[in-house]
């Protein structure tokens, strides 16, 4: 049974981490192992972590985390996103080959990390109330989520040379979609 739920719920949880990665690392143009293991291991500690505090905190604020965890999502990955696209408009986009634009902001790579996130509190509650292990479930998400993060970010560099501003524009967009389609869900879809 741990199995059949968690495992679904971890590639779902993934999906956002995996498109945000690939988002944010157009911007960097360059392939690194090291950065994908840092970015691997700040989206999987979020994931995993925010689940373990849903989970934790389930009896106690169930209401509030469903009641704001979308509007979190929203406005988290709108600044974000929104970000991304002034760089491009406005031609302050970190053009210095030397310095990434993952580096020069780690700010915004923990504001995204926490905004595709929030979704995991929410599920820590409902696997607190379907009785699966935490401490199985938690690290099972975390290194899920981890993984397909890091994998994002490699493939970004390929796909940011070929299409150029043009995906760190789609990439910017896709953040804002994802924290609408989290609000629209939540809002609309019986999440919340």
């Amino acid at each position: 049974m741990l199995f059949r739920i968690v495992l679904p719920t971890a590639f779902a949880l993934s999906t956002d981490a995996f498109v945000v990665a690939i988002a944010k690392g157009v911007q960097a143009r360059t392939r690194s192992p090291t950065a994908a293991l840092r970015i691997g291991l700040l989206f999987g500690g979020f994931e995993a972590g925010m689940c373990a505090l849903g989970w934790s905190l389930a009896f106690l604020l169930a209401d509030l985390i469903r009641t704001v965890d979308h509007w979190v999502a929203l406005v988290l990955l709108v600044i974000v996103g929104g970000k991304m696209i002034w760089e491009v408009v406005s031609g302050d986009d970190g053009e210095e080959e030397e310095e990434p634009t993952d580096r020069k902001s780690p700010l915004l790579w923990l504001l995204t990390a926490m905004g595709t996130s929030i979704d995991a509190a929410a599920v820590g509650v409902a696997l607190a109330f379907s009785s699966v292990p935490i401490l199985l479930a938690a690290p099972i998400i975390g290194l899920t989520s981890g993984g397909m993060s890091a994998m994002g970010y490699m493939i970004a560099p390929m796909i940011g040379l070929r299409f150029g501003k043009t995906a760190e524009v789609i990439g910017g967009l896709v953040l804002i979609a994802i924290g609408c389609f989290i609000f629209w869900s939540h809002t609309f879809g019986g999440h919340g």
